[in-house]
């Protein structure tokens, strides 16, 4: 990657109107520090949320010399399983019943509830208030019903009962299920309703002739890893997610 073109921000206005300032995002196979300042000059940007693989981390430092300090704000590790050799035998304690468009205040309800003690690379960064991070949770759940047949939403239901949700986005042309956002609520856990739901969402995405199914997780929540892993999903690779807070827009000019 070399000079400013081979950089492009994206600007994420959920984001930008969730915290008041001027957030980008990026995805970056190396860092050109020099290329990324540009590129944040250019688009004014308040907090760049970049994404580069793991094995890249220390080239973060080069930052620094661009007049940067960069925190690195959480690790992903990310998941998949090929879904034509065979997905695991569906649990029938579990039933997913698709989400409908007129749902999306109660699967965004359930997200805040799921994800009320979550950790996130939102949290590394002392810019973003607290009380607005749980928000966008429920705003990112309940957008899966809005966006066509490339995205959709579950509840998962054991007797009759919703104890919790997934939220999946689907490549036709690839063939590619990816699960996004999904959980099982508090009072339901450690009863392998999340075991039952995975397995459920793999029976249904190879049920469509999918050929792939992928899915990622920060590096610390290790138990669905283990969920994961024992259902066939292997660890394919990681990424660093790495925050620049250049206050070059909105929040330069309430200064």
């Amino acid at each position: 990657m070399t000079g400013a073109d081979a950089v492009v921000l994206r600007e994420s206005p959920l984001e930008s109107a969730r915290f008041g300032l001027r957030v980008f995002r990026c995805d970056v196979s190396t860092i050109d520090a020099a290329a990324i300042a540009d590129a944040i000059e250019r688009e004014r940007a308040d907090v760049l949320i970049l994404r580069v693989p793991a094995r890249e981390i220390g080239a973060v430092r080069a930052l620094a010399a661009s007049g940067f300090a960069a925190i690195v704000a959480d690790t992903l590790v990310y998941y998949d399983i090929e879904l034509l050799a065979g997905a695991p035998e569906r649990d029938a304690s579990v039933t997913l019943r698709p989400a409908a468009i007129a749902e999306g205040a109660q699967l965004a309800h359930m997200a805040r509830e799921v994800f009320a003690g979550y950790v996130s690379h939102y949290h590394a960064n002392p810019l973003f208030e607290r009380a607005r991070i749980l928000d966008g949770y429920a705003e990112w759940a309940a957008r899966h019903l809005e966006q066509g047949s490339a995205s959709g939403a579950w509840f998962v239901e054991r007797e009759g009962a919703a104890v919790g949700f997934s939220c999946y986005r689907i490549d036709a042309v690839s063939g590619v299920a990816t699960g996004v956002l999904n959980g099982i609520l508090p009072a339901a856990r450690e009863r392998g309703a999340y075991r039952a739901m995975l397995r459920a969402m793999l029976g249904e995405f190879a049920g469509m002739g999918l050929r792939r199914f992928d899915i990622s997780t920060q590096v610390h929540n290790i138990a669905v890893q283990r969920t994961w892993a024992s259902l066939g999903l292997r660890l394919r690779h990681a990424s660093n997610t790495v925050h620049i807070n250049a206050l070059r827009g909105n929040a330069a000019n309430r200064r």
